[in-house]
C-alpha cells in the first residue's frame, strides 16, 4: 500500500483541496472511498489508520481530504464550519474520482465522521452514483443533536452574532473549538479535549500546537440541518457504527433514525466513547471491522 499526496481542484477558483491517495497493492482500477474529517478535525488527526485497513483488509482505495479552509487544503477564512461548503468538497472530490481511470466509478463509497455523517447522509440520499455510504458516531440530524444538550446560551449568543456577521459581509468570530468540562468552548464534554489530544497524536501536529479555533455561524445553521431524516429514501446501502457511551451524539437520536431508515441503512453498536472508535480506543476494532466487511460485503455484490 502507498499514501500519493494530491490537490484537487474544488468549485472556488484558484483553491486546491489537499488530498492522500492511499492505494492497495494490487493492480487498478480500485474501488475507492472518499472520506471527509469531522467538525474541527482535519485528516492528518487519525484518518491514515483507517485508510490503511481500507486497502489491506478490502482492497479498497482511498481519498482522504481536507475541507476548504482546513487542514493542507487552500481556502479563506479558516476554520469556518458550512454544510454546504463541504458537501461541494465532497462532491468534488468524487467528481474527480469518477473521471480518473485508477478508480471505478461505480465502486465509490462516501465516509463520514461524527459532524461529516450530516454530508454523507446528504450524498447516500442525493447521489445516484455512489456504491455506498459509511459513517462513524455520526451527526445526522444537526437539529436534534445540537438542541440535544444543557441550554448553552453564552455559545447560542455568539453563533448569532457570528451568523449576522457573516450576512453582513464581516470576518467571522472565533472561539475556543475544544475544550475541557466547566471551559467555555465549543466541545467541552468530558471526553472531548482528551479525545482531540489522542487523535492528533497520530499525526504531525500535537494538539496542543493545533489552531483549536472554530466559528460558532454553524450552530444556527444547525437548526435546519436534518438530512438523516431523508435516510427513508437512500439511493444505495450505508453503514452507521455508533458508539453507545457517546456524550457528543446521542445514540437514541441515531436508532431513530435508522430505524425509519431504507432497509439498507445498517446501526452497528458499540460499547465505547465518541474518540474511542478512532485508532487506539477501545472501539477501533470492532468499528474498522464493521467498515472492512460493509467494503467486502459492496465488492461481492457487484461480482454477481
Amino acid at each position: 500500500m502507498s499514501c500519493e499526496p494530491l490537490k484537487i481542484t474544488s468549485i472556488q477558483e484558484n483553491v486546491k483541496l489537499d488530498v492522500w491517495f492511499y492505494r492497495p497493492d494490487k493492480p487498478g482500477p480500485y474501488p475507492v472511498v472518499v472520506a471527509g474529517h469531522g467538525l474541527t478535525v482535519i485528516k492528518d488527526a487519525g484518518y491514515a489508520a483507517f485508510a490503511q485497513q481500507w486497502a489491506e483488509g478490502a482492497g479498497w482505495a482511498s481519498l482522504i481530504f481536507d475541507y476548504r479552509g482546513f487542514g493542507d487544503s487552500d481556502g479563506e477564512p479558516r476554520n469556518v464550519v458550512g454544510f454546504e461548503s463541504q458537501l461541494q468538497d465532497y462532491r468534488s472530490v468524487i467528481e474527480w474520482a469518477s473521471s480518473q481511470a485508477d478508480f471505478i466509478a461505480e465502486k465509490i463509497v462516501v465516509m463520514g465522521s461524527a459532524w461529516s455523517g450530516l454530508q454523507v447522509a446528504d450524498l447516500v440520499v442525493n447521489d445516484g452514483r455512489l456504491a455506498g455510504g459509511m459513517a462513524h458516531c455520526p451527526v445526522l440530524d444537526a437539529r436534534a443533536t445540537v438542541t440535544s444538550v444543557l441550554p448553552r446560551p453564552k455559545l447560542l449568543f455568539w453563533a448569532c452574532i457570528d451568523y449576522l456577521r457573516g450576512k453582513l459581509g464581516f470576518r467571522p468570530i472565533f472561539l475556543r473549538a475544544v475544550g475541557k468540562p466547566g471551559e467555555f468552548a465549543v466541545l467541552n464534554s468530558p471526553s472531548s479535549y482528551a479525545g482531540f489530544t489522542s487523535m492528533f497524536a497520530q499525526g504531525r501536529t500535537p494538539f496542543d500546537r493545533a489552531p483549536n479555533l472554530i466559528s460558532p455561524r454553524f450552530i444556527t445553521e444547525a437548526l435546519s440541518c436534518r438530512p438523516g431524516l431523508a435516510l427513508k429514501k437512500a439511493l444505495c446501502p450505508m453503514l452507521v457504527v455508533s458508539a453507545e457511551e457517546d456524550d457528543i451524539v446521542p445514540i437514541g437520536i441515531t436508532r431513530d433514525i435508522v430505524a425509519n431508515a431504507d432497509k439498507r441503512v445498517k446501526l452497528v453498536n458499540i460499547r465505547c466513547g465518541h474518540y474511542e472508535i478512532m485508532a487506539g480506543g477501545k472501539g477501533y476494532e470492532a468499528n474498522i471491522n464493521a467498515q472492512i466487511n460493509f467494503l467486502q460485503n459492496l465488492s461481492r455484490i457487484d461480482q454477481h
